[in-house]
């Protein structure tokens, strides 16, 4: 089960365009890149679970910064879910860890045949860790807020 995670996260890194590379590798950018076209306002839904997972996944260049995945454990299934960019993640102090009790706002996209959510915000106890607006477009848009 882990090796899918992996497998899809290491998907969410070969797409072409996420960002253009020199401007999301000092945090500006236009945010238009597939996962943009892929977030559906239609199926943003609201789950609650537990972190299994919570990964950054190195692309292995230096122009293309790491991307954070979390697995979460709802009561009905385990589910990856796409944040952004490491550093977008690591600047608004929420950390989150293997245990966590969240809840998690995103667009539900099947992504190589299997539900990814792209979240908009993750809430862990009073902390919440905005990534996007209502129509998905990404809150590093622009650069640091």
């Amino acid at each position: 089960m882990p090796h899918r995670f992996l497998a899809v996260a290491a998907v969410l890194l070969l797409l072409p365009g996420l960002e253009p590379l020199s401007a999301q590798a000092q945090g500006v950018g236009g945010g238009a890149g597939p996962l943009v076209r892929m977030f559906d306002p239609k199926t943003v839904e609201t789950l609650k679970g537990e972190l299994t997972a919570v990964s950054t996944v190195e692309s292995g260049r230096t122009d293309l910064p790491g991307r954070m995945t979390l697995t979460l454990k709802t009561d009905k299934e385990s589910l990856l879910v796409y944040l952004g960019p490491a550093w977008h993640v690591d600047r608004s102090g929420v950390k989150l860890t293997v245990g966590d009790q969240v809840e998690v706002k995103g667009s539900r996209v099947m992504m190589e045949g299997k539900p990814l959510i792209i979240a908009m915000h993750v809430k862990k106890g009073e902390q919440t860790l905005e990534l996007r607006d209502d129509q998905g477009v990404p809150r590093w848009r622009g650069g640091p807020q």
